[in-house]
């Protein structure tokens, strides 16, 4: 399914998922059609880190690393793993669509989070016990109304 979704620019009818596992099974339960990537570059990224030595506190930013995607990308998969996903193809960004109900990727980006989080979790909160709750809701919220 993933390399079924679309490469392309996003635009604003199209929210930006977050590099989670979780975000990766919101993109998966939304389907081909619902879904969008764009390539991803970490070129000039920086982490912004925190040291705590006693009593004084330093915060700083550092580049983020050809490690850092390693870390980012199989925390990702195995995730979706756990949920009895493929991994998705890496180097994108990926995007989901906004139903024309929405005003903004951010109104629908947030419906999206408080309606998963309006669900009685399921027993045990395992990926691969979110996965029908994740495709449910959204089901629901590309349901004409």
């Amino acid at each position: 399914m993933w390399e079924s979704a679309a490469i392309a620019e996003p635009s604003d009818r199209w929210a930006e998922l977050d590099e989670t596992g979780w975000d990766a099974l919101i993109g998966w339960a939304a389907g081909a059609q619902n879904l969008r990537r764009s390539p991803n570059s970490d070129a000039g990224r920086t982490v912004s880190m925190t040291c705590t030595r006693g009593d004084a506190t330093e915060h700083f930013d550092e580049p983020f690393t050809e490690g850092d995607r390693q870390v980012v990308d199989d925390s990702v998969d195995a995730y979706l793993a756990d949920a009895g996903i493929p991994a998705r193809p890496r180097g994108y960004r990926w995007f989901i669509r906004v139903p024309d109900t929405y005003e903004s990727a951010h109104a629908f980006h947030r419906d999206v989070h408080r309606a998963l989080n309006s669900v009685t979790p399921p027993s045990p909160a395992h990926p691969a016990n979110w996965r029908t709750v994740i495709e449910r809701v959204i089901a629901e919220l590309y349901s004409p109304a």
